[in-house]
């Protein structure tokens, strides 16, 4: 049975949902506005359910049927996209594509530095970043969206991984240099049990929790807010409003300005290692094995970037 919608349905929901009007999703897709209301029209009676409904100041937002087809857009759409980007510089020769999503931390100012010595060592790569891996890096390979991801913790049981150990990095306790704990020896759970912890959610996958990873607090943690992405927590952190917990690379650059600083969270360096994983079906002399392996190069001894940024490498 063929799907009831087509492209053009899904394009016209993807648009909307950020445009919020019929005129500026037109101008978008560089149709009519007329075209742009009958493609909706028609997809609400392909369906029988509405798919947006009126909001605030006259914006069309979409109704939970609107929002689920408006996610499967999203998705297959960039892939589609990328698929053609793909074929067509495969068939002129041209650099060949590859997607890097990095789970947890939406934090690049590696990046810059890592995509310098790719472009000596790959030229024949372009790297897309993919922020559909930060919550779900395993789920976003196994479905096509990315090519390779970078990880933190434990190597994990799934299978038909690939899996490249690029280092160690401690893990930290971050907070405002006036805060009380600022020069504290250590900041543990007992240091943190009267102060407020903000934490985020490290990935949506099985074993990622941060109990698992380090395991559980020698005290409970009463106060604890969690907010939806790392830089919220930077943010609260550099108003001296408490701590949160944060892989020491992460906040680099805070700590180099002065608007942070960071204690360890026990008498040991609590140590996460960090990993390049892809896709063991994709060919390690593939774009994704190159992109992977160049990774690897890099944190092992490209000028030593990552113990530049603080990084245990070996």
């Amino acid at each position: 049975m063929l799907p009831r919608l087509n492209l053009h349905h899904l394009a016209v929901l993807e648009t909307l949902a950020e445009t919020g009007t019929l005129t500026a999703t037109a101008a978008r897709l560089g149709v009519t506005q007329s075209a742009v209301s009958h493609r909706l029209r028609e997809a609400e009676r392909r369906l029988g359910a509405p798919l947006t409904r009126r909001g605030a100041g006259g914006r069309l937002n979409l109704t939970p049927e609107g929002e689920r087809l408006r996610d499967f857009a999203a998705r297959s759409l960039g892939e589609l996209a990328r698929i053609e980007r793909e074929i067509a510089a495969e068939r002129a020769g041209d650099r060949r594509l590859v997607r890097l999503g990095q789970a947890t931390y939406s934090r690049y100012h590696w990046l810059p530095d890592f995509l310098s010595f790719l472009a000596t060592h790959e030229p024949d790569l372009t790297v897309d970043l993919s922020g559909q891996a930060t919550a779900r890096p395993f789920a976003s390979l196994a479905e096509g969206a990315v090519d390779v991801v970078t990880v933190y913790g434990r190597p994990s049981a799934l299978p038909r991984l690939r899996w490249y150990l690029l280092g160690a990095d401690p893990l930290v306790a971050a907070m405002a240099p006036t805060h009380r704990l600022a020069a504290a020896e250590i900041v543990d759970s007992h240091a943190v049990a009267g102060d407020r912890l903000f934490s985020y959610p490290i990935s949506a996958e099985p074993g990622f929790e941060w109990e698992t990873l380090i395991g559980r607090p020698n005290a409970p943690m009463r106060n604890v807010t969690q907010m939806p992405t790392p830089e919220a927590v930077i943010d609260l952190l550099r108003a001296g409003f408490g701590v949160g917990l944060f892989s020491r690379w992460a906040v680099e650059p805070e700590v180099k300005d002065g608007t942070l600083v960071t204690r360890p969270v026990g008498e040991e360096d609590v140590a996460l290692d960090w990993w390049a994983v892809m896709r063991e079906s994709d060919p390690e002399d593939g774009p994704a094995g190159r992109l992977a392996r160049g990774l690897l190069q890099w944190s092992e001894g490209y000028r030593n970037p990552l113990a530049r940024l603080g990084f245990e490498t070996g």
